[in-house]
């Protein structure tokens, strides 16, 4: 099994293969969201008069200008439709421009030979996310989390601040047809004021566990879950009590790729509507679907 054929997935992915020079991508993600966590974890169902749901799309380009650096963008566009008893939000608006660099620290061996070290992948992600998408939602208390946090299902809306992110991406290959991998990510937000006032998100961190198999040498199916949390948000140089986040997902995934460079899947998720899996968290059903083509 040769090592380019592994699956991305997670922060930090890459979109082309080492061998590859570039790769473009759509992505859409319908998130339809049935409760939400409260600041002590316990959940509680949306009534009858409550929704969220998110439509979201997002384009990626990337190239490399050596095998083992990969230098992307993202640019994402959502629709959101938030609602309570007493209030409501219908609005699309575009979201942050997000910057990334990886580096192939470590390339899987592409046979499974005696005589060669059979040593893991490893990567590198350095990325920057740039307030230039709407922040409205964010300044709607009504509205739940703020968007762009682990607690929102409306990931693509505007942060309203700069974050740099580090993502660590691990993968191992056995009896070519199994794999295992993880994906570890930390990021920290710059103070900002697109509310209105002094404002400073916590930091965030991810981490992705994942399990896949090699169906076919070009059909992969795989299993993953998520951990996502961040810290407590100040405002005017104050921390708001009990207002950091959290996040535990599942998820499955199928991805299909040809020799002509197209390659497409689907992936869904789930936050379990279940005391102490979310802290000021929605819970929701996800599924996104993505084409891509790479030379």
């Amino acid at each position: 099994m040769v090592s380019f054929n592994r699956p991305r997935g997670g922060a930090g992915s890459a979109l082309t293969a080492p061998y590859q020079v570039w790769g473009a991508s759509l992505t859409e993600t319908m998130r339809l969201g049935h409760g939400i966590f409260d600041d002590r974890a316990n959940y509680h169902s949306f009534g009858p008069e409550s929704h969220d749901r998110v439509l979201e799309l997002a384009g990626a380009v990337a190239h490399r200008p050596v095998s083992w650096l990969e230098v992307g963008a993202t640019a994402a566009y959502g629709h959101v439709l938030v609602a309570g008893p007493a209030f409501r939000s219908n609005q699309g608006a575009l979201g942050d421009l997000s910057l990334r660099v990886r580096w192939e620290v470590i390339e899987e061996p592409a046979l499974n030979l005696a005589s060669v070290a059979q040593r893991p992948s490893v990567g590198l992600t350095l990325s920057t996310r740039l307030p230039t998408g709407a922040v409205d939602r964010s300044g709607d208390a009504s509205s739940g989390p703020s968007p762009g946090t682990v607690g929102s299902t409306a990931t693509s809306q505007g942060l309203g601040t700069t974050e740099v992110a580090l993502a660590v991406d691990v993968r191992k290959t056995f009896g070519s047809r199994w794999q295992i991998g993880g994906v570890a990510e930390g990021a920290l937000r710059a103070p900002d004021e697109s509310l209105g006032i002094d404002r400073a998100l916590g930091p965030r961190g991810l981490v992705r566990v994942m399990g896949i198999a090699f169906v076919t040498d070009d059909f992969t199916v795989g299993l993953f879950g998520d951990l996502a949390a961040e810290g407590s948000v100040a405002y005017g140089g104050r921390t708001s009590p009990q207002s950091g986040q959290r996040a535990i997902s599942f998820g499955a995934s199928a991805s299909l790729k040809t020799e002509s460079g197209l390659r497409a899947g689907l992936a869904t998720t789930f936050l379990p509507p279940i005391d102490g899996f979310g802290l000021n968290a929605v819970a929701a059903t996800g599924l996104t679907t993505f084409l891509a083509f790479t030379r």
